[in-house]
């Protein structure tokens, strides 16, 4: 009998201290889960040339007013993780000093498991072009299952470190360092997201639509210049396909697009 209630003290003391770590998002834009209208980021860490080394943060709600915490000690370095809130969006900063030595950040997002997620690339599959015209193809427009390299590759699409999430969310990592995201892959419950450099500034958006999630990155990111009227009038190709064995220079054509 003593062993039972041990044993039962024990998970209950693991479970409440699990539960404590991590930042708290609150936002009434946020569809419910459990009836909390809240996202939740914990996992945090950056490395050095020495390893790994885990972000410990406890019982940090952020809502409408402006969060900080700092530690001191960690491996050496005084971190610092600040959250700004505005007007229903948050940024986030994570810093460390010294800096020289941090070559990469990390997070993760609790996610549910009918979370569907978008963006990043103008593709449905990462990895070589051949991968998207790829026989039995199953991939789609929903990135959940997939792991995606933010870094600039040969291809045909457009990477950018913006996603949204039908839980009403979106998320913009700010800057052009080499990034990683894993959508459920390694942790069916958990977004993880690793970005190299010193420093980690990200931005969530929250919405009650998806189309107020986009317009928000977009003015953050800068709009596009409006194209002259002429441009919306109708088109008619030249109806040629020249694909010549070598550019103008002479340097041959390896790629799998025209060559003009």
């Amino acid at each position: 009998m003593t062993i039972k209630v041990s044993s039962l003290f024990l998970v209950l003391i693991f479970c409440v201290a699990a539960s404590a770590q991590g930042i708290k998002f609150q936002s009434t834009q946020l569809k419910p889960v459990a009836g909390q209208r809240s996202l939740i980021i914990d996992g945090i860490f950056f490395e050095t040339a020495k390893g790994r080394v885990e972000i410990r943060t406890y019982n940090a709600a952020v809502g409408k007013q402006d969060w900080k915490q700092e530690m001191s000690a960690i491996d050496g370095h005084k971190i610092t993780l600040s959250v700004r809130p505005n007007a229903g969006n948050f940024d986030v900063s994570f810093s460390a000093q010294p800096a020289t030595d941090i070559t990469k950040w990390g997070l993760a997002i609790a996610a549910t498991t009918d979370e569907y997620y978008t963006g990043l690339m103008e593709r449905v599959v990462d990895g070589p072009q051949a991968k998207s015209w790829a026989t039995g193809i199953q991939e789609a427009m929903n990135l959940r299952g997939q792991k995606i390299d933010m870094i600039i590759k040969p291809t045909t699409s457009v990477y950018a470190p913006y996603y949204l999430s039908s839980r009403g969310y979106a998320l913009m990592v700010k800057g052009n360092w080499p990034g990683y995201f894993d959508f459920a892959v390694s942790d069916p419950n958990r977004v993880k997201i690793e970005f190299e450099g010193p420093t980690f500034e990200m931005k969530i958006y929250t919405a009650s639509d998806p189309a107020t999630l986009v317009r928000a990155h977009a003015i953050d990111a800068g709009p596009p210049f409006m194209p002259p009227k002429w441009m919306f009038h109708p088109w008619r190709w030249r109806d040629e396909h020249n694909h010549r064995a070598t550019y103008y220079d002479g340097t041959p054509v390896t790629g799998p697009f025209n060559s003009d």
